[in-house]
């Protein structure tokens, strides 16, 4: 399958949009773990763990809201796949926006719902959305990375300065410890913000979301309409 320059559109829009992307990110699971049930919208090996215990322990409940969770996850891929396919590419012109729109829709209508605690469709509908930021933007700096979980930030930003330590101090090793710096420190703020903001506005916490998605999408408009045009 063709697909549209995606990766080409992640390496312009700069550092600090996907550090806002990473910040989004971090945010969106500590709402849903906070505030619908212990569930993870964005790390999906939390939540693989947690649907193991369940089965280990017999919670059969508990079991099923993760494994929904984690297929509403995976529907979301190919759905962002697809909006990057030569064709509808073609059609939509700016794909990467269109998935930022659709994202921040799905938040946005979340938010006004009176439903609070445990919430299962919330959750899915949130991993539904996570996975269409994720499967969209996945390099920075032409380094691949993920905006919705840490681990292999963490991994490659240590990497890094053990490369600029060890191999001669290159200038380009130090460049990307800070990118990768930033992005996981600015994940952490964010999860931090959303276990903040979650217990005292719970669903219309999402309206913060939004606020740093839409942030995001006039940056990725401007960039992609340059590019588009060049």
């Amino acid at each position: 399958m063709t697909t549209s320059p995606v990766a080409d559109t992640d390496t312009k829009v700069g550092v600090s949009t996907h550090a806002l992307l990473a910040f989004a990110g971090g945010y969106l699971d500590a709402f849903t773990y906070i505030g619908h049930g212990h569930v993870f919208a964005n790390a999906m090996t939390g939540n693989v763990i947690l649907l193991a215990i369940d089965l280990v322990t017999v919670a059969w409940q508990d079991a099923g809201r993760h494994f929904l969770v984690l297929v509403m996850f995976l529907l979301g891929i190919p759905a962002a796949r697809l909006m990057q396919h030569e064709y509808i590419a073609t059609a939509v012109r700016l794909p990467e926006a269109a998935v930022l729109v659709l994202e921040i829709a799905i938040l946005m209508c979340l938010s006004f719902s009176t439903s609070y605690g445990a919430s299962l469709g919330i959750s899915m509908a949130i991993a539904f959305a996570a996975s269409l930021q994720v499967a969209t933007f996945r390099q920075v700096n032409k380094q691949s990375y993920s905006s919705t979980f840490t681990t292999g930030n963490l991994h490659t930003m240590v990497r890094s300065w053990l490369a600029w330590l060890v191999t001669g101090r290159a200038a380009e090793d130090l460049q990307q410890a800070k990118v990768f710096a930033q992005i996981c420190a600015m994940f952490f703020l964010g999860a931090v913000l959303g276990a903040f903001s979650t217990p005292r506005f719970h669903n219309h916490a999402l309206w913060g979301e939004c606020f740093f998605l839409l942030v995001v999408l006039v940056r990725v408009v401007l960039v992609r309409s340059k590019y588009l045009a060049s």
